[in-house]
């Protein structure tokens, strides 16, 4: 006797006019709703916009090494004392902080001046002065269960009178 699955088992009509007759109907906003989330998603990589859900990934498209190196300014008042200046956190003219002191060795003593003049105008009130320092960490470096400390190096100091290289 040769098998027959209607012999046995329950058969159902999958006829695509009665499935779709039986099917409940999509909510009306579900519609636009996808069309807007569709321009988002090609949007936000092509204007270089970060913002999450729709983010670039960044974080996992980079090479991460053990060994970091980050960049971070301190502002410096009259009685010598260091105070925090996030220069990334400025307008957008302040952008690539990283970038621009890498690249600071590389540029004319007029660049530099007026990248230090720059800073000491954003720098925050009663600053003498801003320092540059250089800051290095191993990824793998841990004492108990946290990250080692950060090694800081002053590379620049930037004063009303110039930009120079730390000694």
């Amino acid at each position: 006797m040769a098998y027959r699955p209607e012999a046995c088992c329950e058969t159902r009509n999958t006829s695509p006019a009665i499935a779709s007759a039986s099917a409940p109907a999509a909510p009306r906003h579900a519609g636009p709703f996808v069309a807007v989330f569709l321009a988002v998603l090609v949007a936000c990589p092509l204007m270089a916009v970060n913002l999450w859900p729709f983010s670039s990934w960044e974080l996992f498209s980079r090479l991460r090494a053990d060994q970091q190196t980050a960049w971070a300014a301190v502002a410096v008042d009259p009685a010598g004392r260091e105070h925090r200046y996030p220069i990334s956190s400025l307008g957008h003219g302040y952008r690539g902080f990283g970038s621009i002191v890498a690249a600071l060795p590389r540029r004319s003593p007029l660049d530099r001046a007026a990248v230090c003049a720059a800073w000491l105008r954003a720098a925050p009130p009663d600053s003498k002065l801003v320092r540059v320092y250089r800051l290095r960490w191993l990824l793998s470096d841990r004492r108990h269960g946290r990250p080692a400390p950060v090694h800081r190096t002053l590379a620049w100091i930037c004063s009303p009178g110039g930009i120079r290289a730390a000694a």
